[in-house]
């Protein structure tokens, strides 16, 4: 039962009129009809007068309208308190998601960082294609052959795109393929060193302390220039070791020199101005040498042979 019925209930059962209502809440005959009929409601000092004419509590005149008010403030509170639990639980969904992710990164980060992968080794893979020469060097971890640089002219990286691979092993295999197919060769070339396809030796009778003649015999199908210059590294504390100069006012001309119809090349090689008289040791003498190229020379082609003699 709403105010408005319960004021004219009321009124009736103490056999009041409207007016002589009115006149004991000190009211017009139109505000009792107006709260009778619901169109207007009395405010606080009139609630008290009503209370105490009628004489009931304040909470029984009202009754039945709070109980309806606080029915539905309860009901919006339960729903609001309800969404307000779901939204702060997917909130704290995400948050935590996202957390586990950021982690989850950062440790794989570590383990990556942390995980063995091997030394870092240069391997060249040299082709002769259209009787031109092209190389294509990679620095890659050992263990799992994981690129991490590459080098060497474009050519083979431009035609086959070799950038979206992630294994060192594939990527020769797709440049020695290629090759093949197109009636060329390849050759592998291990940290820069030619020992696999170039053997170098000292003939016998001409290692003194500062000269040396070495004999190349060159397996290689693709031509290798060799120049005139040279280094002399000695073995010491487990450790080749360049030899320091006795002079630096030297420099080697620039003849290229290439082997015979069988693959043999003999050099004199006289150390004696630069390095002077070698001592008792351990020596290898170091070359620079190159394929044969239109492409300009510059240090990511150069390769090594050397070979090691002992003074004693």
């Amino acid at each position: 039962m709403n105010l408005g019925k319960k004021i004219l209930e009321f009124r009736k059962r103490n056999g009041l009129s409207q007016e002589q209502f009115g006149e004991k809440l000190d009211v017009t005959r139109q505000t009792i009809s107006n709260w009778e009929l619901g169109e207007t409601q009395p405010n606080p000092e009139q609630l008290k007068l009503l209370s105490k004419e009628l004489n009931i509590s304040i909470d029984e005149l009202l009754d039945n309208d709070i109980k309806n008010v606080l029915i539905v403030k309860t009901s919006n509170t339960e729903k609001i308190a309800s969404l307000t639990y779901k939204i702060l639980k997917i909130f704290f969904i995400v948050v935590v998601a996202i957390i586990l992710i950021i982690f989850g990164l950062f440790l794989n980060k570590i383990i990556y960082n942390f995980k063995d992968r091997g030394r870092l080794v240069d391997e060249t893979i040299v082709c002769n294609l259209y009787g031109e020469v092209h190389s294509f060097n990679i620095r890659y971890y050992e263990l799992t052959g994981e690129p991490k640089e590459f080098g060497g002219d474009s050519y083979f990286a431009d035609i086959l795109d070799l950038g979206k691979y992630n294994d060192v092993h594939q990527i020769f295999n797709i440049i020695n393929d290629y090759v093949k197919k197109n009636g060329g060769i390849c050759e592998m070339i291990k940290e820069r060193y030619l020992s696999e396809i170039v053997d170098i030796t000292i003939k016998d009778g001409t290692l003194t302390n500062t000269s040396a003649s070495i004999i190349i015999n060159d397996h290689s199908p693709n031509k290798i220039v060799y120049g005139s210059d040279f280094y002399i590294e000695k073995y010491e504390n487990n450790l080749w070791n360049n030899m320091t100069p006795i002079h630096d006012d030297y420099a080697f001309n620039s003849m290229a020199y290439y082997v015979d119809e069988n693959g043999i090349l003999e050099m004199n090689h006289n150390w004696e101005y630069i390095y002077g008289s070698l001592d008792k040791g351990i020596y290898r003498l170091v070359k620079n040498v190159f394929f044969e190229s239109d492409i300009p020379v510059g240090s990511e082609d150069e390769y090594y042979i050397w070979v090691e003699f002992e003074i004693g």
